[in-house]
């Protein structure tokens, strides 16, 4: 009998978080930190649509990502202060990795991270946002559209965006989800899929209103819990 449930899932979300945002979008403020070289988007992780807990049996262990470590620390670092970059990759791996681990591309723990730090690589929103203009900022906001329309040239309109709302009732752009194919490219036809809750809600936010204007907040390594107070 195989390890896997069957390969049952055809889409996949890679979502990124925009640590200027993160901290609001936890019940617990005083947990979070953002480590002072994270100065970009970071990974949340790479789930297929449909799974998860796949397969419990499937261990990860620190020496297997140790050459990755490096990389995946600047890219994927763990924002709560409880939580060590390990457990967060752990804990995604045994979630969402033992069921993407079907595919050969990511069927091992290594294998999946590689996938993960291509796919960050190669969509590289930071640059596509500063093209457009799309800087950070507590005081100027942006339309949905501005920000769809930045993100456009890059990802086509294989993408949702996540806002959370601050204590001052604005909504604050906090997750950027991109689906992805089997094969880890970009879009997805599994329409079907794609209109699950899990695309457009979380624990972490809600699809960013397209009446009102969104702010894009600068990242506060000295108070992360009230980026703009």
């Amino acid at each position: 009998m195989s390890m896997f449930s069957s390969c049952n899932w055809t889409c996949m979300l890679f979502t990124l978080q925009w640590p200027g945002s993160f901290c609001l979008s936890i019940d617990n403020k005083n947990i979070c930190r953002i480590p002072q070289d994270i100065q970009e988007w970071t990974i949340h992780g790479l789930w297929p649509l449909k799974d998860h807990y796949c397969c419990a049996c499937w261990p990860i262990f620190h020496s297997h990502l140790q050459e990755l470590e490096p990389e995946i620390s600047q890219l994927w670092p763990s924002f709560i202060k409880t939580r060590s970059d390990f457990a967060f990759w752990k804990d995604e791996w045994i979630k969402h990795g033992t069921c993407a681990g079907c595919v050969e591309n990511m069927g091992s723990p290594v294998l999946y991270f590689k996938t993960v730090l291509k796919l960050r690589l190669l969509f590289d929103v930071d640059s596509a946002l500063a093209n457009a203009g799309i800087k950070p900022s507590c005081n100027v906001s942006y339309k949905h559209d501005a920000l769809h329309g930045a993100l456009e040239p890059l990802l086509g309109d294989n993408f949702v965006l996540q806002c959370v709302t601050d204590g001052k009732e604005r909504e604050a752009w906090v997750q950027l989800k991109i689906q992805v194919s089997k094969n880890a490219t970009l879009g997805c036809r599994a329409t079907e899929e794609l209109e699950s809750n899990k695309v457009t809600n979380t624990t972490y936010g809600h699809p960013c209103p397209t009446n009102t204007t969104i702010f894009y907040f600068p990242i506060n390594h000295k108070h992360p819990k009230q980026p703009c107070t």
